[in-house]
């Protein structure tokens, strides 16, 4: 071994093991039958309640999102159909009882409420905020108040986040740091505007079981709002990709203290195409947002994220099939 490469070897093995990026590979998978053949495939983005269930929306053939919402066990037995194909595109988020709710927009914008069982509860008409805005996010306290954020698109581009209560009464409208710099990107440089509103199209909303919400910013790097049911941020953590490359692929999940985000590869025209299908996870503490590690998922645990699981780290997947019309749970861990 010559001088250099010693001294590269000595820096790599001297890094410490959460700095590292390690390989995710597919320990089991569980089949899943549909009855219904779904071509759409898979709606974005996916939940995961404290119990380890899944939630899924499936397409149907049609325009918009057609299609119901499952419940999957976790063991893959499906639990509940939430028949939400009129509701507004895939804007839902579960509640602490297994029950969801949906955005829906006749008019006025509605919140739906579905049972555990997945039968329709009853529809709460929301407050108009002082900043109208179109709803991209959704998630529920488990103290009943609901979060909504979205992006403004009349009179320029202006993202806010507003908190109601369970009966649709607007608590608090807010915008958060991060949002200004993005209407500001969008105001100033028009060939950007797409990549821009993305980040807000694009955010997701989870519920951490610590009890607040956090807000996923899709920007480059990620930014993550903790939120309170009162609308206070109590604090702002920003991920980056493990290979710093990676774009957020809609997938967020806060467990024990622990921030697990999803990227994807980016790609360009010339890129392999296989490549592009690759998964990439960055966990980090979600009080400080230090890296605590950083994964690269084989092919064949690729997929949407559907729960994860810490100590030790591991991630269940939602994988669609090719050759036959079913969905496929697979659980990743370290190779």
């Amino acid at each position: 071994m010559n001088k250099l490469a010693a001294i590269v070897f000595l820096c790599m093995t001297s890094l410490p093991l959460s700095a590292q990026t390690q390989v995710l590979v597919a320990k089991s998978r569980v089949s899943i039958s549909i009855a219904a053949d779904y071509p759409g495939g898979i709606a974005f983005p996916t939940a995961c309640d404290q119990q380890g269930r899944y939630y899924v929306k499936l397409v149907r053939p049609g325009p918009g999102m057609v299609g119901p919402l499952f419940r999957f066990s976790s063991k893959g037995v499906v639990e509940a159909q939430f028949e939400t194909s009129g509701e507004l595109i895939n804007r839902y988020a579960v509640r602490p009882d297994g029950g969801v709710i949906m955005m829906r927009v006749e008019g006025t914008q509605l919140v739906d409420n579905f049972a555990p069982g997945g039968t329709r509860e009853s529809s709460v008409p929301l407050d108009r905020p002082p900043i109208p805005f179109f709803p991209s996010q959704l998630a529920v306290f488990p103290t009943g108040e609901i979060l909504i954020s979205g992006l403004q698109y009349h009179q320029g581009y202006k993202a806010s986040t507003a908190i109601y209560d369970p009966f649709g009464h607007l608590r608090k409208q807010l915008q958060l740091e991060g949002d200004a710099q993005i209407e500001d990107a969008i105001a100033e440089d028009t060939r950007a505007q797409q990549q821009h509103k993305e980040a807000v199209d694009k955010s997701v909303a989870v519920t951490g079981d610590d009890g607040l919400v956090y807000l996923m910013r899709a920007s480059s790097p990620v930014t993550v709002y903790a939120i309170s049911p009162a609308g206070e941020v109590i604090r702002k953590v920003v991920v980056s990709a493990p290979s710093d490359t990676g774009l957020p692929y809609f997938g967020i999940r806060v467990v024990k203290n622990r921030i697990a985000v999803q990227f994807r590869r980016s790609c360009d025209r010339t890129a392999d195409l296989g490549s592009c299908r690759s998964s990439s996870y960055a966990v980090v503490d979600a009080t400080t947002g230090k890296r605590l590690a950083g994964y690269e998922a084989e092919k064949d645990a690729a997929g949407t994220m559907a729960c994860y699981a810490p100590d030790p780290d591991r991630f269940f997947i939602f994988s669609a099939p090719a050759d036959r019309p079913a969905l496929d749970i697979v659980e990743a861990e370290p190779k």
